[in-house]
């Protein structure tokens, strides 16, 4: 079971970590398999684009042969970038398989800025109002 950071929770087959080289980097990965019949593959686009959704996952693991409480749960942060989504089969059963990369924390603090630079500009902008008087109705 897997939980994202809007509260969405997903009945999960299998959830694999790795690594690989992506966008000329090597980043850390989460893929996450699902059964077809939990969500169509349409839902797991948007899902799998939705960088608000995938900024916070939570994955929560059952200890082997035990079917009642989840016993362990980890936390993964800004696997934002999505690299494969597909639908393919799994031991004669369809499942979708989405696969997310991990930004690093160099381009988390640099989206960071930019939107700090942005707040600013936007706060220069109302003060230069504010100045200038304001809007004129004549």
């Amino acid at each position: 079971m897997i939980t994202f950071a809007n509260g969405m929770e997903l009945k999960t087959i299998a959830v694999y970590g790795g690594s690989m080289l992506y966008q000329d980097s090597q980043r850390k990965t989460l893929e996450i398999v699902c059964a077809a019949d939990v969500m169509t593959l349409d839902e797991a686009k948007a899902l799998w684009t939705d960088v608000s959704v995938t900024r916070e996952i939570t994955v929560a693991e059952k200890a082997a042969g035990s079917d009642g409480e989840y016993t362990a749960r980890s936390v993964h942060i800004n696997f934002t970038l999505p690299v494969e989504l597909k639908m393919t089969m799994q031991n004669g059963a369809e499942v979708i398989r989405l696969k997310l990369a991990q930004k690093s924390a160099l381009e988390t603090a640099q989206e960071k800025q930019a939107q700090d630079i942005r707040d600013n500009e936007a706060a220069l902008c109302e003060l230069a109002e504010l100045i200038a008087g304001g809007e004129n109705d004549g």
